[in-house]
């Protein structure tokens, strides 16, 4: 009996083990009640690690569904010391069943305790679905910590070392951790590289003399490239590298952007990603990367890359607004400028009989206005957040994307946007 009551306790034990680790695996969303599907949550916590990763800040959003949880402010600082250690925190819970929500911070975190923390409420609020509104939550607490930096943090994101064969995969060389600043290279590569092999050589030959004709016309390389094999790396992280280490970019603040894909081969996920650095990062900001790829779309679902890479160079082009000369502007506002007086000094020269009075009576008309009775009593105010109900449908408009601005394995800064599809 007692081996019994010893393996039956050792079992408990290793279950409980077994628990802890799988709720370690998930720091930064806790979807208790299954509102969101598990690959949902996976890829937002993977998100929220990224940004704590790069920045130091640690967001935790607890979404939940139970009426028995009356204070989210309460909960929310219970999932603090339950599920973190950090010192710059800030911890969000949304409770579907009652509609309340209620924040936690800590460090660096109290930040959002003010007007940022309304941003993002508000566009967590404003979005239809809970994947996209906890989606765009993160985005928007990485730009506040990107803007406001932790100066004691240093970056984690570094370099994958991958010492195993590239075999023939253009332009995937090994990357090490760098001792100095950044070294600029030269580029060697075509703006077209097809690794995954996705179009005919004459496609290829079409789309390369664009993209050249493009880099050349606007002074800011435009590249597409193409792989099978990320290399252990997230798309993101592969797209930038890809753009830093190959020396893409025009002019000497290489500016430009990059397209890749990625073609696991095997029926696995596709993804796509737009990597901007720059005046490209400028031009191609995060509204116009996302219209890019929701574009480019339909084409990539169907397998048409050959159409979905022209559809990216063709709103690559309506983005860029064509050159200026600050002599012809000067001369636009100039005689915009005189002919505006001309027109407001003839029409003034016209109103000769119209005088100001001093006497507010003299513009109302006699017995026109006549005020019975009036209050103003003021009784209270009470304001309270409540999330507007969501479509947690998520996938109902196909593939989605997401946007973020960061800094690469080099240090320098890029914008992006990816897309499963």
């Amino acid at each position: 009996m007692k081996k019994i009551i010893a393996i039956v306790i050792t079992l408990v034990l290793c279950l409980s083990c077994v628990v802890s680790a799988s709720a370690a695996t998930n720091t930064y969303v806790h979807n208790p009640d299954g509102i969101l599907t598990s690959s949902e949550a996976d890829e937002l916590s993977n998100y929220a690690r990224m940004i704590e990763r790069t920045y130091g800040y640690t967001f935790i959003f607890c979404l939940i569904e139970d009426s028995s949880v009356t204070d989210t402010v309460e909960y929310s600082e219970e999932a603090y010391y339950s599920y973190t250690d950090s010192k710059n925190c800030y911890v969000f819970t949304h409770n579907t069943e009652t509609g309340k929500c209620g924040t936690f911070s800590v460090g660096a975190g109290e930040i959002f305790d003010g007007a940022e923390g309304d941003t993002l409420f508000d566009v967590y609020n404003e979005n239809e679905s809970y994947f996209g509104g906890i989606e765009a939550f993160l985005a928007a607490g990485e730009m506040v910590a990107e803007e406001n930096p932790i100066s004691s943090y240093v970056p984690q994101n570094k370099p994958t070392d991958d010492s195993s064969d590239s075999g023939d995969t253009i332009g995937a060389t090994e990357q090490t951790e760098p001792t100095t600043e950044f070294q600029r290279v030269e580029r060697t590569l075509p703006l077209l590289v097809d690794n995954a092999d996705l179009i005919s050589a004459d496609e290829e030959s079409t789309l390369l003399a664009r993209l050249e004709a493009f880099t050349e016309k606007h002074e800011m390389e435009i590249a597409i490239v193409t792989v099978s094999d990320l290399e252990g790396k997230t798309v993101e992280e592969y797209g930038d590298d890809f753009y830093d280490y190959n020396g893409y970019g025009y002019g000497e603040d290489d500016d430009g952007l990059l397209l890749l894909i990625y073609e696991p081969g095997d029926g696995g996920e596709r993804e796509a990603y737009i990597s901007t650095h720059a005046d490209g990062a400028y031009e191609f900001y995060d509204a116009i990367r996302e219209d890019m790829m929701l574009s480019m779309r339909d084409s990539l679902v169907a397998g048409d890359y050959a159409a979905a890479f022209n559809i990216f160079v063709d709103k690559a082009e309506e983005t860029m607004k064509p050159n200026v000369s600050p002599i012809w502007l000067f001369v636009f506002v100039l005689v915009g400028a005189v002919v505006g007086l001309l027109i407001t000094t003839g029409m003034a020269s016209k109103n000769y009989s119209v005088h100001a009075h001093d006497d507010a009576n003299l513009y109302s008309r006699a017995g026109s206005l006549k005020l019975m009775n009036y209050y103003d009593n003021f009784m209270n105010t009470h304001t309270q957040k409540v999330p507007k109900a969501k479509d947690n449908d998520s996938d109902s408009g196909g593939s989605r994307t997401r946007s973020s601005t960061h800094t690469s394995s080099s240090g320098r800064s890029h914008g992006g946007t990816s897309m499963k599809f």
